[in-house]
């Protein structure tokens, strides 16, 4: 699966490269039409090789570009599931402490209570900020992994809510 930004930038990219094919090929043509008729000459040889080395080159740049862009997003898909599922567990594990630590408040003051739950208020939007950044990366592996967890009672805590 592919995330909307990637079709378009794909489908952007194939495009520019069908236009350079279509542009070697052209000269290609144009070179052996002219060639039928008369001899080329030398400047006209190698003004037809530079265009179409040029639409060559530009076209691989492209191709290469788009093909090393899905291999590395193909590439990272597998961890990213399981770094994404590593991730809402921490966050869960994180509320849950929160959650323990507001019951000790309420049993007794204790001002060493305040530092746990000041540091653990600032590991959870660290966790956010990592699946947002996978989310970057891979969109649609994010979605489905974060579905599946909202999704599957066995990764609910016993209150019955995934967060």
């Amino acid at each position: 699966m592919k995330s909307k930004t990637s079709n378009g930038n794909i489908r952007s990219l194939l495009r520019w490269e069908a236009l350079l094919i279509i542009i070697a090929v052209l000269v290609a043509l144009s070179m052996i039409a002219t060639s039928a008729t008369r001899p080329l000459t030398p400047l006209e040889t190698t003004l037809f090789q530079v265009v179409t080395l040029g639409a060559g080159i530009a076209g691989s740049f492209l191709l290469g570009r788009a093909s090393a862009a899905q291999a590395a997003r193909d590439v990272i898909r597998p961890h990213a599931r399981s770094a994404l599922r590593q991730l809402l567990v921490l966050g869960d594990s994180l509320h849950r402490l929160s959650g323990r630590i507001e019951g000790f408040r309420a049993s007794g003051d204790d001002p060493r209570l305040d530092i746990i739950q000041t540091v653990i208020d600032e590991q959870i939007p660290m966790g956010r900020c990592s699946v947002e950044n996978w989310r970057d990366i891979v969109q649609d592996e994010v979605d489905e992994v974060y579905k599946e967890w909202t999704e599957n009672p066995m990764w609910r805590d016993d209150d019955g809510s995934s967060d």
